[in-house]
């Protein structure tokens, strides 16, 4: 066996993307065997394109399925209204021929035989169902319903859109369905207006039809109707078709009436969230498995060809060596980027053309009718290039929300939840600088260049790039002789940048503030000029350390520039979501049973320990709901004598100040005996990821698990922070907080119409809405080129998560200790009154 080569393959599925792997696979030596639940594999009455890229890709291995003679390459495309006057003649030839190569429409089964032929003695097992996958020993083993087993070194999910292989990886997911579903069939058809070679596409409201030469007399047509209540009876299916298309261009009424009724085919219209992760160890999926798309773009069969392809290479590859699993991560890596495209283009796609609403099919007929015929083929040669086995993308992000993202999309929505860092920097530093660092910084993390768009109902909120648009930057002078210019930072916090939410429909999530103070305009030289940097961030894209890191290295890129240096600008890479990074045991079903039994021992804690939580002083509604900051800060020599008191009593910073916060709760309430209280502690899990997330990558990486304290009044501060710190441990240990985050997954809002009710339980029942954010010590230089760095620290908004939201950050010999509270339910005076009473707490416990 040549190097870098696996013994055997499985696929599972003997679909378009099955059987192309198989012939892939084949094709550069690799033995392969494929499975396929169905007991025959009958004829199916549709028709499908096999797009340029499609047919580049085959033949880069030499492979010729004799496309020409089975079916119809594409002669013109042509967008039509519904009564048949046209809309636009598609550049779609020009574009083929830029892209090199031709395109094809032929009917299913005529592709699927050709692949047969191609693939010629390779085993194709009927009727067999996998049920179920064995990874624990060398390679992979599949378990069949009829009780058989098969054996390989690999094991490839081709099974399409209910991938059975899928499911083992992800647990079940629900399908993301659209509002309409397609009737198609294929018929001997021959019409004026249908020349040869020609795809011709229907628009109406809300409805479209597609009439498509596959070759041989036969068309295949397609309409897309919306859905409606009640499905009519079999025998009454092509009387509805009739029915919704009558009015119709004549040769759509006259191909419908020459459908006989029984070849009319019924099928959905859905896609799933886009899987950032395909695969483990010898596991991976291909084709609808992996991404199944709308058919909008007329790429799922051409797209799972270019799977085939890439994963044959990849396996084949000497530069993998002889680890097939470290090929299989090639393949995934290497085609990522395109089906995101395709996934996010088909559905984008799909939302224009649709046009349900009179002023969607405005826009959709004028955009067709005006955009320059340059751009239509650009976009077009596009799509239609395939971009070989090293395509690396732009590095773009392109990817619908995780649960995770979902939730602190949706919270934000309703009341800003943003994440904020700040850094004071001493010396001269003009605001071009600043603008200049910023756009090599949005340059560097893809994360920053998104914007997050939804399908208009809330329900499916996605990350697309935003082309071009820069950070947004705004610079504020303050007089030298202001007496509030040391602190007017805070204003700027509480008066724009927690009450006010970033444009998240534009984007980028993110915007950056510089407030100047000291010196003047005129001098070239001050030292007692200093500048408060501010960003600004949404937590669905960010948290604390993000915030930091991000500060820290807008400083050090504007140094370089300072000095003349040119930065690099290379993106990072583009990191899957959170959900996809986890550990197995924390994916999936297996996930979801974890935060399940992570809830049962919640809830017989509470039984026995019911927690206290903060008592709103009035009813805000969610809307309303503003977050607002106030300051505190321990000096050095406090700090000091803070980490030896810590360290003297078996505890741990975080765990005093927590216990402070407690007890200056309890106090406020004026708590007559001894009670539990609950406090949330973020903890961060960037190294418990696979692979490891790097600290100075962009994303949100805490989760926060609560612990129950028990406060006795006029007790000691040391055994409550006891509590805290081995209670944290004891989480850590037990994987607590990775185990929360499938709470958004299972159990919060599934849209933003549903958010309301999930808030609701979680203000007045969750298990906190006290929380301590602590970052530890955050390494910050304290000189960078020129200039002297102070004050870094970050705060956060608390939106709908809570009352009081506290941050802390040691950095520079102090610790910052930033308490944020939602206005209204927490007084200014009452907030107040808690912060002093948590650091007086900490200072008088400090000679115990």
């Amino acid at each position: 066996m040549p190097s870098g080569r696996p013994a055997k393959v499985l696929v599972i599925g003997a679909g378009i993307g099955g059987l192309t792997c198989a012939v892939a696979l084949r094709r550069v030596g690799v033995e392969v065997e494929v499975y396929e639940r169905a007991t025959e594999l009958r004829e199916a009455g549709s028709g499908l394109s096999v797009m340029s890229n499609a047919v580049t890709a085959l033949a880069g291995l030499g492979i010729d399925l004799g496309l020409d003679k089975r079916g119809r390459a594409v002669e013109s495309f042509r967008i039509m209204d519904r009564r048949g006057r046209l809309i636009r003649d598609l550049p779609f030839g020009e574009a083929c021929e830029q892209a090199g190569a031709r395109s094809f429409c032929l009917s299913r089964a005529d592709l699927q035989e050709a692949l047969l032929t191609e693939a010629g003695d390779c085993p194709v097992h009927l009727g067999t169902t996998a049920t179920g996958f064995d990874t624990t020993g060398p390679g992979v083993t599949v378990r069949f319903a009829d009780g058989r087993s098969a054996s390989g070194d690999v094991l490839v999910g081709a099974d399409g859109f209910h991938s059975a292989v899928r499911r083992h990886l992800v647990g079940p997911e629900q399908p993301r369905d659209c509002d309409h579903l397609f009737r198609l069939g294929i018929v001997p058809f021959r019409h004026p207006r249908l020349t040869e070679g020609a795809v011709r596409h229907y628009w109406g409201r809300g409805q479209r039809f597609g009439l498509i030469d596959i070759g041989h007399g036969r068309c295949y047509w397609w309409a897309a109707m919306s859905t409606t209540p009640g499905t009519p009876a079999p025998d009454r299916v092509k009387d509805a078709v009739r029915q919704a298309y009558a009015g119709w261009a004549d040769e759509v009424r006259a191909v419908i009436d020459a459908t006989p009724a029984a070849d009319i085919l019924t099928v959905p219209s859905r896609d799933r969230a886009f899987l950032e992760r395909w695969g483990d160890g010898p596991l991976t999926l291909l084709g609808d498995a992996a991404h199944p798309m709308l058919t909008t773009l007329a790429q799922g069969a051409g797209t799972a060809m270019e799977d085939a392809v890439v994963l044959a290479r990849a396996l084949a590859d000497p530069a993998t060596g002889d680890d097939p699993v470290r090929a299989l991560r090639a393949y995934e890596e290497l085609r990522r980027d395109r089906a995101r495209a395709m996934v996010a283009g088909s559905r984008s796609m799909n939302r224009l053309t649709q046009g349900a609403r009179p002023h969607r099919r405005l826009i959709r007929d004028a955009y067709f009718r005006l955009v320059p015929r340059r751009v239509l083929v650009r976009q077009t040669v596009e799509a239609l290039t395939y971009p070989g086995e090293r395509f690396t993308g732009r590095g773009d992000v392109r990817r619908d929300l995780s649960p995770l993202e979902r939730l602190y999309w949706i919270a934000d929505l309703t009341s800003p939840l943003n994440v904020i860092a700040r850094a004071r920097v001493h010396g001269r530093l003009s605001p071009s600088l600043h603008r200049r660092a910023l756009d090599v910084l949005q340059l560097r993390h893809p994360l920053l260049r998104v914007a997050i768009m939804d399908d208009g109902t809330g329900t499916h909120p996605a990350f697309v790039p935003v082309d071009g648009r820069q950070i947004p930057f705004r610079h504020v002078r303050v007089r030298p002789d202001d007496p509030a210019a040391d602190i007017r930072w805070q204003q700027e916090v509480d008066d724009h940048e927690l009450a006010e939410g970033l444009d998240r429909r534009t984007g980028p999530l993110l915007r950056a503030v510089v407030i100047t103070s000291g010196g003047t305009e005129n001098e070239a030289e001050n030292e007692g000029e200093f500048h408060d940097l501010l960003l600004t961030v949404s937590h669905a894209i960010a948290d604390g350390k993000t915030c930091l890191s991000l500060v820290r290295e807008w400083i050090e890129i504007a140094a370089q520039l300072d000095r003349g240096a040119t930065p690099p600008t290379t993106s990072r890479r583009v990191l899957p979501a959170t959900d996809d990074l986890l550990p197995r045991r924390h994916r999936g079903a297996a996930g979801a049973g974890g935060f399940r039994a992570l809830m049962r021992r919640e809830e017989r804690a509470s039984l026995t320990r019911p927690a206290q939580r903060i008592v709103p002083d009035e009813h805000v509604p969610f809307e309303r709901r503003r977050t607002r900051m106030t300051h505190r800060s321990l000096t050095a020599d406090q700090l000091e004598r803070l980490v030896r008191a810590a360290k003297r009593h078996g505890t741990t910073v975080h765990g005093a100040l927590a216990a402070a916060m407690v007890s200056a709760v309890a106090r406020d309430a004026d708590t007559p005996a001894a009670a539990y209280f609950s406090i949330g502690s973020p903890v961060d899990f960037r190294a418990d990821l696979e692979p490891p997330v790097l600290p100075d990558e962009v994303g949100t990486y805490v989760a926060t698990v609560p612990t129950r304290v028990r406060y006795e009044p006029g007790g000691s501060l040391w055994p409550m922070a006891r509590t805290v710190s081995q209670d944290l441990v004891r989480r850590r240990k037990r994987q607590d907080h990775l185990a929360t985050i499938s709470l958004p997954r299972v159990a919060g809002p599934g849209s933003l119409a549903d958010g309301a009710s999930f808030m609701r339980f979680m203000d007045e029942e969750g298990p906190i809405n006290l929380c301590l954010s602590n970052v530890g010590r955050y390494d910050c230089p304290e000189q960078v080129g020129p200039w002297r760095i102070d004050g870094a620290q970050f705060l956060t908004g608390v939106s709908v998560m809570g009352a009081v939201v506290a941050t802390a950050t040691t950095v520079h010999g102090r610790l910052a200790w930033n308490f944020g509270y939602v206005e209204g339910l927490v007084t200014e005076s009452r907030a107040r009154r808690i912060a002093d009473d948590s650091v007086r707490l900490v200072l008088s416990a400090l000679a115990e």
